[in-house]
């Protein structure tokens, strides 16, 4: 079972591929703005998403994920930043569409429950509990959002993902499975 969590950022996306629980691959996908354009802000957003694409199918050769875990666009986000941010969102999507790569969005504060048993957790705390729970230690908080995407991507289609699920993972899930289950992966 393939897993990928996708923590998107204008900056720093983080990415993280697990097979059967295992990492297969955690790191940053880096970007800078390369001018103020339409045009430039949409080729850099492109080569984002094509980067997210090159670097599942490196690490995973001819296998396909079962799912691929999106965090949601974060509100916090203002102006241009967010209108980004939401084109990079749907292009992302468009691609995993277009590849017939099954993926699920999960907001923010519905990752933050799932690891740490409150929505409103700080980056710390993320990084603490997820050290606590899976043993896992990052040194930067978009991989480890993007470590709690792909675990939450394995709960969704496994029974099996290494722990005794508490009750607000148990809630998490309860609420991903209604939309997992309304918009059924294509492949």
């Amino acid at each position: 079972m393939i897993s990928v969590g996708l923590d998107l950022s204008l900056a720093k996306t983080g990415v993280v591929i697990l097979n059967d629980g295992e990492k297969v691959f955690e790191g940053l996908i880096k970007s800078k703005p390369t001018g103020d354009s339409s045009r430039e802000e949409t080729v850099r957003l492109i080569e984002i998403c094509n980067d997210i694409e090159l670097t599942i199918e490196d690490n995973l050769g001819d296998e396909a994920p079962d799912i691929v875990v999106i965090e949601g666009l974060a509100f916090m986000a203002q102006g241009t930043s967010l209108v980004q941010l939401a084109g990079l969102n749907y292009m992302v999507r468009s691609m995993l569409v277009s590849q017939e790569w099954p993926f699920q969005i999960v907001a923010p504060s519905t990752l933050k429950k799932f690891v740490t048993g409150s929505g409103a957790s700080k980056k710390d705390v993320m990084l603490l509990e997820t050290y606590k729970v899976w043993g896992e230690s990052f040194l930067d908080d978009n991989i480890c959002d993007a470590f709690g995407l792909a675990k939450i991507g394995e709960a969704l289609i496994s029974d099996d993902i290494g722990i005794t699920l508490n009750k607000p993972q148990k809630e998490v899930l309860n609420l991903l499975n209604k939309s997992w289950k309304n918009d059924p992966p294509s492949v």
